[in-house]
């Protein structure tokens, strides 16, 4: 009867060490399919941040060259002289236009990239280039019979105010690219973020 108890027991400490490593061993497998599955989460969480990133940055990068091409064409309006026909003004105003199309297309790109506050700092300088496009037609039309030659930058009442409102348009665009793409905001002059700062929270 002993011989048998101890066998029993024997039997019985087997199979809980058994159990128990059985247990352990499941533990871990469990716990590393979890910190397995953290990481490849993770690393899809970057992936999908890196693209983001790339995305932004390529949008805004593609506005402010659109944006670089049309403040050089912009000239061609300033020095434009009257007297002139209609014809001779939209000649030298179609590259304007394209320019200003271009703008237009990067901007779409920039309301896709994200986030929405970029998509409204875009818009301010679309809108303020278009301004100006308006003034000097606008200025044509009112001295395109002038007896005198003259350049219409001479004859637009405001162009020094004009051309400041672009320059500081972009800027902001510039600026708030800059925090967006993880730029330190204290590196962007106080200028630039003046009524952008409360939009700050919303750029995630």
């Amino acid at each position: 009867m002993d011989a048998d108890m101890t066998q029993l027991g024997v039997a019985i400490v087997t199979a809980s060490s058994a159990l128990a490593g059985a247990t352990v061993g499941g533990l871990f497998t469990l716990l590393k399919g979890r910190q397995e599955a953290r990481e490849r989460q993770a690393d899809r969480d970057e992936q999908h941040r890196q693209r983001r990133f790339d995305s932004r940055r390529d949008a805004y990068i593609g506005f402010l060259t659109a944006f670089g091409n049309a403040e050089d064409e912009l000239p061609k309006l300033y020095e434009f002289k009257v007297p002139a026909s209609l014809e001779a003004f939209e000649r030298e105003e179609a590259s304007v236009v394209q320019a200003f199309n271009a703008l237009f297309q990067a901007k779409l790109g920039v309301e896709i990239a994200g986030p929405p506050v970029m998509a409204a700092q875009a818009q301010r300088v679309l809108d303020q280039l278009y301004g100006i496009i308006e003034e000097y037609e606008g200025c044509f039309e009112a001295n395109k019979d002038r007896p005198e030659a003259s350049a219409l930058i001479g004859l637009v009442p405001g162009h020094s105010r004009l051309a400041n409102r672009l320059s500081v348009q972009r800027d902001r665009f510039t600026g708030a690219a800059r925090v967006q793409l993880g730029g330190d905001v204290n590196e962007v002059p106080q200028e630039v973020l003046r009524g952008y700062v409360g939009d700050l929270a919303n750029l995630e």
